[in-house]
């Protein structure tokens, strides 16, 4: 087990912003995470968990505390079961499954990260997410036990999991997809990858900053009063925050090096060297823009670490 000191976190992160770790671990099995936990336990350090690095905003100042990179990546397909370790790459599990002639993971197409970090945040796209695949999950509880449960236990809603209200790690977990056309889904793929090549940036990110708005939760009426034509949204019946930012003529506004991209409303790019500081500026701009322009009060998607 290595332990490191002051370790700079912008180097393990999509954003390429962010300060050091005081300690800093790399775990490549179950056995070493609880090894890293114990001594984090036995030395009082509060520990925080990186997988992909995506989706995730560090603090200037870094993180006090132990900082745990997850290189789990076993993989194992048998049939139509996946078992995959929560450091396996989204990319790297897409093509795998595919290669095994497995379709149903196709959501997951351009989404940076992790397993680990997709389950956490029941990541996904075009109206499916990772509720929709994953069966079971193991976790190291705050005993340094491994638990498994099923997936119906993991209080999987939009973008959110009981892995958001606890401090328990994921470590593995099994999917169940279906065999089908898989020359089909590979064309779909390439043409939501051509989709994204062109409509989202191609700079530093932490990919969308925002949740998209659900219609349940906001005055359609007062909406389309406002300007706004939902119509083309009722499929998913949800409000892309890109389209909201997008017509509140926010695109391109710019803190320092941290900008609204211009290619998509909902990311916020680093254009060289921005801080932290100048991200947080910017979602504060954009969620008092929008709520003064429709009355909708923003909720992040991405995890901020102060």
């Amino acid at each position: 087990m290595k332990i490191q000191k002051n370790i700079l976190l912008k180097d393990y992160t999509t954003f390429k912003i962010g300060g050091a770790a005081e300690f800093f671990a790399e775990v490549n099995n179950t056995i070493e995470l609880q090894e890293v936990l114990q001594w984090a336990g036995d030395n009082n350090k509060q520990i925080f968990v990186l997988g992909g690095g995506s989706n995730l905003l560090v603090s200037d100042d870094g993180i006090k505390g132990l900082v745990i990179k997850l290189n789990l990546n076993d993989l194992e397909i048998e049939g139509n079961k996946v078992r995959v370790g929560s450091g396996v790459s989204l990319t790297y599990l897409l093509n795998e499954t595919l290669e095994n002639d497995l379709v149903g993971l196709d959501f997951v197409t351009g989404i940076p990260g992790t397993v680990g970090g997709a389950i956490r945040g029941n990541a996904g796209t075009y109206g499916q997410d990772m509720s929709r695949v994953v069966k079971t999950i193991k976790y190291i509880d705050d005993q340094y036990k491994v638990v498994e449960i099923s997936a119906d236990k993991a209080k999987f809603a939009y973008r959110h999991s009981m892995f958001k209200e606890s401090k328990y790690i994921i470590v593995e977990a099994g999917l169940e997809l279906k065999h089908g056309n898989v020359e089909e889904v590979r064309k779909l793929i390439k043409e939501r990858l051509a989709y994204r090549h062109e409509t989202q940036p191609h700079r530093p990110s932490a990919g969308c900053i925002f949740k998209n708005v659900k219609f349940e939760d906001v005055d359609i009426k007062d909406l389309e009063k406002r300007h706004l034509d939902l119509s083309r949204f009722a499929n998913h019946k949800k409000i892309p925050v890109g389209y909201l930012i997008e017509e509140a003529g926010l695109k391109g506004h710019t803190i320092g090096d941290a900008q609204i991209s211009e290619k998509h409303g909902n990311y916020i790019i680093n254009k060289s060297n921005a801080t932290a500081e100048q991200v947080i500026m910017l979602i504060s701009f954009i969620k008092q823009q929008i709520r003064d322009k429709y009355g909708i009060q923003l909720i992040e998607e991405v995890q901020i670490i102060i």
